[in-house]
């Protein structure tokens, strides 16, 4: 700014004197730093020279003209010399206390100055070889200029207006100011370093001014050449506001593009280069557009805000001078008119024509503070004028505040009257908005609505009513409709007049304003009326501009209504000037394209003599012109030519436009501009010889001349208005216009900027949108590759850049519009391959995960019919050749995203068609804000299923594709998200760069975890951040897809069992679903690994957590009230009891697996059973009771029978028979060795606890064991009615296909699958000790007792075993559950008497209630035996107590294994410890390796736009299908397995990446659901 105001200045004198910006900045510069420098230096001076007696009755006159009688001319010279002495002499000695900043400001302007005027003198020097003219003129040129302009705009203005700069606290005398003026003068003339010559009275100065000039020097070089570092200059920020922050933003905010222009138009842009600009352009991006708030004026704000100071402020800076003030005068806001009945002077406030953001509000307090300063010291009264006031005209809150503490108390007081004149709906809701500050006026008897106009009269007379003409003119020529009902939501009363220039809506009922009752008169001006519409005889609506829908009536009368309605409208349309465009007029080089449109076009006319002159005019143009016709026109009168000559006019043109391409921009314009007038035949014609000019725009566009561009924009521009409107044409224009505009390569771009400009004006689902989507298709005709590839990439670019400003959706992105009418051209373009599928493939599968179930129903039906578009594309493509296979799979896919479960996944269950959803997008009916439509929920399971199944059939193509890297970009497009901060967008790309990488590393698996706990910081700002739960379900989700990825030595698959620990403690339903899932796969993962073989799950799973125990482990365990260290398997239990609560039956379902996968690894590397009842499986076993029956028949009762396995016949005996434990061993041992199905011994107590209710023979229990729960259809029901088992889910090892539970999802094609038997191995289908050496053979009837005091000898474990079971009992409301728990609680009360008292209060209040509702005697048998058992041992006191498992650290067991808390207050207080558990992780097991860092960057992104670089990834033959079509690479390691299931490639064993997966997160084994279409191809295509 400094060179530049020195390069325009003609000399030194004239530097920084006018009013440019650069004056402006180093003014503001000098205010800011130098307020208290001054203050400090000139301050003393002052008070001396007007408090000293020495200097009382001085006089600084030096004017000989101006002196007084008896003042001495040569005495004031003296005066005057020795005031200017003191005072500079005092500047040039502050050296040192020069505010650092400005040394900054002054070492700038020194640079800038020397620089500056050496340049621009050696410039013109230089030919003539002569020194420089500033060296030789000026030598000190440079240091002077500084200390001219610091005088100029800094020292002297403070020295001339001490007062008003705030130095002094009143002003000086007369005499004083006129020798503070003389004396800056002196000052100025040292600085500028000359000497007086004009005025005649200041000549005498001239040797002190001389004198002076080197210790001046002195001082502006001390000043401008020691500029202090800037790390060292302390930068006060006491002057930054948030007023001022605003305003600077949004400054840059508007005004960025013109500033770019500036700098690209800069002489110096070479030098500098766009990197600043490109620097702002990104910070601006960053923040987003500014704020709509009201800036607070600095002042004010500073000011201890009073009437008088208000005043005083306004009268300093002489605001009644100021232009603005004077306009805001003229438009008679508030004036003063007349006087009341009572004799007041009258004041009149005119609402509408204050106009909020355009009127200065301070000034017009001034103003209204002016016009009222006369008379407010006595009566007087207001009319304040609501007509027609609305939005605009309001006050902004801290406005209004403002008016309330300007004026004068008794300003108020004095006000005997304000009369509120035509009060409307919108003053009665602006009154509620701001009730607080209005509280004052309500109810006040000096406020008074006038509500039929002429009450006013009653007030003041009429020819004192001073009211605007505009006012008055409303009650003119009224005509009344009485009787009419407005509806809305609530129907009002009103009556309604139609006047001469607007219609009035008056209430028919009062209504409450500022506590008075009020007829409300809305008034809307005819100039307002868009449209009337006359719906039936009795309604019509009224649409009025800046009104979202229109008000609707009843009445009558309607038709007399809309009639004189209609006829106001029409009347001031034709008092308005005439709008219609005049033809421009034709300049001299716009004459050959006009012309020559006109001879061609007239050439295909029906007139014969018509086309003759047509004909000759374009001889005698090519001959004017000299156009290159190459002799094929000959002028001749009496020339016959046929009308059907289309094909000359063509190839005439074609001709001219080779020839002749200046001529294009005028010929087109006119072509288009005649276009609409002409009839349909012309238009035909017109259209055929417009065509070969088209190909000449791209010379325009290649042009620097930014004119020549702008013109073929506003060309295009008229094309596409022109395709709108012509609908008759639309064909035609489709095919020969945009089918030709699209071969031309180098115009693709600016045509589609043209076309996305239009549709975002239209908005999405406009008719501008569809049509120019749907024009993108004829676009696309001439050249696929080209237009596809333009098309897709501004999607990716555009989604790319929402990271900039991330949105918690991205329908709440300001380019979100951008993003769904791209959308809308791709659904377009998808069909007959026209977005090329061959090679953008990967990019459209990201934009569809992406995208999908996003924005209103249209736009999810357009999602899901891009993707059938995609696979139609695929299945037809000509450039890609498949077998018979990869199109059975791609027409299997077909069909099954057309089912109704991928409709749910899309977020269009509700449609029956989506392709008629799709195209039925109304201009009036669309969407624009995220929440104005339905929205269907979106889990990212969801997209987890469609993603599998993309994969699917991506990874069946690039079978038959060699080479072919489709997975790596699209791996490449997903990690770039995955990583990057964005709320709409990272879950979903986490999820699925988890279900598509084919390799991962810790350096992935590190961000992943880093992710989970940002995540999880985020919960702590409150329970009820919902993107951030969504972030850490996804991070889940992605860690149990990527762990059977890493190396099989990795640590981190020991720890991940942790992560999901730590997520199932968190206790929300999803995380708790997706913590499961992760469970489930790190258990199935560690055992593929054999890591249970040697080792039980608790010493592989401690080991891995004790480093981490002493400071993150036990406040955690503490947190939750279950204690790993205490007892590893019940801690575990206690977590995985809560899922059978989940609402989910897939999360219940899967919790079942995990217990009963659990169950088999707890007795793997002892070789034991997998039922037989130890410390170790005991936990699992009484958690799978109620789920299990082989459970229940494998591990039986001691004392008492179960009801589903006695098979003697009972009969009723008296309750006081029940056996009580025995003390004597003898009798225990007896009783022990008795099988259980003797009618004898013990049968008789047994028989003592039960009715007769039927009997089970040993068959069916043993079919029961062998058969997992399904026992016969009769006895069932017979016993206990229906019940479903949950056995039928770990059973089978040959994995029989498992329904999906109830969830309305059916599994995706080809899920990733995992043969169950990898930790199933001993899954007791009891078979011979040949077939399993090492089992030990268990039968049915041998004993394996649940609760034996002779395994169980820990009270500890008995405590916990009792409490599960207890647990169990408290959350279930299933009567065939309580049977069975309470039937094995009232064994454990007789085998573990001391223990029993621990669970009395989780069992009291429902045995209570039973006890008093219950009817059922098996259910009631149980309960009675537990209280004769507590009642018996009652007379020894017991040794534990309730609080028995707080000692031990399992005080939470039964409260954490309880229903989810619907609010979860809990995330927030437990994420802490979470996040520090994460980071003491990763610093321990993912430390810092290079050569994984070296990995990284192999993995980086290179392009994510289409055309895509090659990506450095690789990948392995044998990894081109995806685990969802492979058999289980892990199942090699169990026996029995079939070998043409497990083969892959010669390359499995060696790489790790080609470990199977665990599948989907919610299943173990998913295979197709029953009805799938592609269940029988699975093993061919294998």
């Amino acid at each position: 700014m400094f060179s530049k105001e020195v390069e325009l200045a003609d000399s030194m004198q004239t530097l920084f004197r006018g009013n440019s910006l650069a004056s402006k900045i180093m003014t503001f510069c000098f205010k800011v730093y130098g307020a208290t420098y001054l203050q400090k230096l000139l301050e003393p001076l002052l008070r001396v020279i007007i408090t000293s007696p020495e200097w009382q009755h001085v006089s600084f006159e030096v004017d000989s003209t101006r002196l007084d009688g008896v003042e001495v001319l040569e005495e004031n010279q003296r005066c005057l010399l020795q005031m200017t002495e003191k005072f500079f002499h005092a500047i040039i000695n502050s050296t040192h206390e020069f505010p650092t900043q400005l040394r900054s400001v002054c070492h700038c302007l020194y640079q800038a100055t020397c620089h500056s005027l050496l340049n621009k003198a050696t410039v013109k020097e230089k030919k003539e070889n002569k020194k420089s003219v500033v060296s030789q003129r000026f030598p000190q040129n440079s240091i002077g200029a500084v200390g001219s302009a610091m005088f100029l705009r800094f020292i002297n203005p403070a020295i001339v207006s001490p007062y008003e700069a705030g130095i002094l606290d009143k002003k000086p005398p007369p005499r004083i100011e006129r020798g503070l003026k003389l004396m800056s003068k002196i000052l100025q003339s040292i600085a500028n370093h000359v000497l007086f010559t004009k005025e005649e009275h200041m000549r005498p100065f001239n040797e002190f001014v001389k004198s002076n000039f080197d210790a001046a020097r002195r001082f502006f070089f001390d000043i401008a050449n020691n500029c202090p570092p800037s790390d060292t200059v302390n930068h006060s920020l006491s002057f930054i506001t948030d007023g001022n922050v605003l305003a600077l933003h949004r400054l840059l905010w508007n005004n960025q593009e013109k500033i770019g222009q500036y700098l690209s138009s800069n002489r110096d842009h070479k030098a500098v280069g766009r990197r600043p600009f490109d620097k702002m352009a990104t910070l601006l991006a960053y923040l987003g557009p500014p704020e709509h708030k009201p800036v607070a004026d600095t002042h004010w704000s500073s000011l201890n805000l009073t009437s008088s100071k208000f005043e005083e402020f306004m009268t300093r800076h002489q605001v009644h001078e100021k232009e603005e003030f004077k306009a805001l005068k003229t438009l008679n806001i508030f004036y003063q008119a007349g006087t009341s009945k009572a004799g007041n002077p009258v004041f009149y406030y005119i609402a509408r024509r204050f106009k909020t953001g355009q009127i200065n509000g301070d000034l017009l307090i001034y103003h209204v503070l002016l016009t009222l300063k006369p008379y407010y010291a006595k009566p007087y009264e207001i009319v304040v004028d609501l007509t027609h006031a609305g939005p605009s005209n309001r006050f902004k809150t801290d406005f209004l505040s403002k008016w309330f503490v300007v004026f004068p108390g008794f300003a108020y007081e004095n006000v005997t009257a304000v009369y509120i004149y035509n009060c409307n709906s919108w003053v009665r809701e602006y009154t509620k908005y701001h009730e607080r500050l209005l509280t004052g006026l309500k109810g006040s008897k000096r406020l008074i609505f006038i509500d039929p106009s002429g009450k006013l009269a009653e007030h003041i007379e009429h020819d004192q009513q001073k009211l605007p003409a505009a006012t008055l003119a409303l009650e003119e020529d009224l005509k009344l409709f009485h009787n009419a009902l407005k509806l809305a939501h609530k129907d009002t009363k009103v009556s309604i007049k139609v006047g001469s220039t607007a219609v009035q809506v008056t209430s028919a009922e009062r209504t409450r304003v500022l506590g008075q009752s009020v007829f409300l008169n809305d008034i809307y001006y005819a100039s307002e009326i868009e449209e009337i519409c006359l719906v039936d005889e009795n309604q019509f609506t009224l649409t009025i501009a800046n009104q979202g829908t229109p008000l609707t009536f009843m009445h009558q009368e309607c038709e007399a209504i809309v009639q004189s309605i209609i006829h106001i409208r029409t009347r001031w349309e034709l008092s308005q000037p005439d709008s219609i465009p005049q033809h421009t007029k034709i300049r001299p080089k716009d004459v050959p394209g006009t012309l020559l449109n006109i001879a061609l076009l007239n050439l295909g006319s029906s007139d014969p003599s018509l086309r003759s002159a047509a004909y000759n005019l374009l001889c005698a143009l090519t001959c004017t012109f000299n156009l290159k016709i190459e002799g094929q026109l000959l002028e001749t009168s009496g020339l016959c030519i046929p009308a059907n000559n289309t094909l000359f006019i063509v190839s005439i043109s074609k001709t001219l436009a080779a020839n002749e391409p200046h001529l294009t921009l005028e010929f087109l314009e006119e072509c288009i501009s005649g276009f609409s007038k002409s009839s349909i035949e012309l238009k035909h014609l017109c259209l055929e010889y417009m065509t070969p000019w088209l190909l000449n725009l791209v010379r325009f566009c290649k042009l620097t001349d930014d004119a020549k561009r702008q013109r073929v924009s506003a060309i295009l521009d008229k094309l596409i208005t022109m395709t709108i409107n012509e609908k008759q044409m639309y064909p035609s224009i489709q095919a020969k216009i945009w089918g030709s505009l699209g071969q031309i390569t180098d115009l693709l771009d600016v045509v589609l900027d043209s076309f996305i400009k239009t549709s975002a004006t239209g908005g999405l689902g406009s008719i501008k949108a569809e049509v120019m989507a749907d024009t993108a298709v004829a676009l696309a005709s001439g050249n696929v590759k080209l237009v596809s590839s333009k098309v897709i990439g501004r999607m990716c670019k555009i989604i790319d850049k929402t990271c900039l400003s991330p949105t918690p959706t991205l329908e709440q992105h300001l380019m979100w519009d951008d993003i769904a009418i791209l959308a809308r051209y791709m659904l377009m373009l998808s069909f007959n391959n026209s977005l090329d599928v061959a090679a953008h493939l990967p990019y459209l599968f990201h934009v569809v995960t992406l995208l999908v179930a996003t924005g209103p129903l249209s736009l999810r039906a357009s999602t899901h019919g891009l993707v059938i578009n995609i696979i139609h594309s695929l299945c037809t493509c000509s450039q890609l050749h498949f077998s018979e296979e990869t199109k059975q799979v791609l027409r299997l896919s077909l069909t099954e995203f057309s089912l109704p479960k991928f409709y749910l996944l899309f977020g269009i269950s509700k449609v029956k068609s989506a392709a008629v959803i799709a195209f039925r997008s109304s201009y009036r009916d669309r969407s624009f804000s995220p929440g104005s439509y339905e929205r269907e929920t979106f889990a990212l399971t969801s997209l987890e299923t469609v993603t599998e199944a993309l994969l699917e059939i991506m990874e069946a193509c690039m079978r038959d594709i060699p080479n072919c890297k489709w997975l790596d970009q699209w791996t490449e497009l997903a990690q770039k998200f995955a990583f990057q901060y964005n709320p709409s967008l990272q879950p979903r790309a986490l999820v699925v760069f988890g279900c598509i990488s084919k390799r991962v590393s810790h350096g992935q698996i590190k961000q992943i975890i880093r992710i989970l706990s940002k995540g999880l910081e985020s919960c702590l700002k409150g329970p009820d951040n919902y993107n951030s739960q969504v972030l850490i379900e996804a991070t889940v989700i992605a860690l149990t897809k990527l762990q059977p990825l890493l190396n099989k030595d990795s640590p981190m698959h020991k720890a991940l069992f942790w992560v999901a620990m730590a997520v199932l403690q968190l206790d929300e339903v999803n995380l708790y679903s997706a913590g499961t899932a992760l469970l489930e796969q790190n258990l199935h993962t560690l055992d593929g690994l054999r890591v249970f073989n040697d080792k039980s799950p608790e010493e592989v799973f401690m080991e891995i957590r004790n480093p981490l125990e002493e400071w993150h482990c036990k406040q955690m365990d503490h947190f939750v009230g279950l204690n790993f260290n205490s007892n590893f398997n019940f801690a575990l239990v206690g977590h995985l009891l809560k899922g059978y609560r989940h609402p989910s039956p897939t999360t219940v379902a899967r919790t079942v697996r995990i217990l009963h996968t659990l169950l088999a690894l707890v007795n793997k590397h002892s070789n034991c059973d997998k039922f037989e009842v130890n410390t170790q499986s005991v936990a699992y076993l009484a958690a799978l009771l109620t789920v299990s029956e082989e459970v229940r028949s494998r591990c039986s009762l001691k004392h008492r029978k179960s009801l589903l396995l006695t098979d003697v016949s009972m009969e009723n005996v008296p309750m006081d028979t029940y056996p009580v434990h025995h003390s004597d061993p003898t009798c225990r041992t007896l009783k022990e060795n008795q099988p259980w199905s003797s009618p004898k011994g013990s049968g008789m107590h047994l028989a003592a606890s039960y009715p007769t209710v039927g009997q089970v023979s040993p068959r069916t229990r043993k079919s029961m064991s062998l058969d997992m729960g399904q026992p016969s259809q009769a006895n069932t029901k017979k016993l206990l009615g229906t019940r479903k088992s949950f056995d039928h889910l770990i059973s089978d090892t040959k994995a029989p296909k498992r329904q999906e539970m109830e969830s309305g999802i059916t599994t995706p094609p080809k899920m990733r699958r995992v043969a169950e038997n990898d930790y199933d191995i001993d899954t007791p289908r009891i078979s011979s000790p040949q077939q399993h050496p090492h089992l030990r053979k268990v039968s049915v009837s041998e004993s394996n007792v649940l609760l034996d005091e002779e395994v169980l000898t820990d009270p500890k474990t008995q405590a916990l075993l009792l409490t599960v079971l207890a647990t169990l009992v408290k959350y279930t409301t299933d009567e065939f559950d309580q049977r069975i728990l309470y039937e094995y609680l009232a064994e454990a009360s007789v085998v573990f008497p001391k223990v029993f008292p621990v669970v009395h209060n989780l069992l009291d209040s429902k045995i209570n209630t039973l006890l008093s509702l219950c009817q059922d005697p098996n259910l009631l048998n149980p309960i009675h035996g537990i209280v004769q058992s507590v009642v018996y041992h009652e007379e020894s006191p017991p040794q534990y107590q309730p609080s028995y498992l707080q000692s031990f650290g399992f005080n939470g067991l039964w409260r954490f294994a309880g229903p989810f808390s619907k609010q979860q207050t809990q995330i927030p207080d437990y994420a802490e410890l979470i996040v520090k558990f994460l980071d003491a992780l990763i610093d321990k097991y993912l430390p810092v390796i290079d050569e994984e860092a070296s990995e990284e960057s192999l993995l980086t992104p290179t392009s994510p736009y289409p055309p895509a670089v090659q990506s450095q990834l690789s990948i392995t033959a044998n990894l081109n299908l995806s685990n969802s079509m492979t058999s289980l690479a892990t199942s090699q390691h169990s026996p029995g397995i079939d070998k043409e299931n497990v083969e892959l490639s010669p390359t499995t064993g060696h790489s790790n990446s080609g470990r199977t997966r665990h599948g989907s997160a919610s299943q173990v084994q998913k295979q197709r659901s029953a009805g799938s279409f592609k269940r029988h191809s699975i093993k061919k295509i294998v």
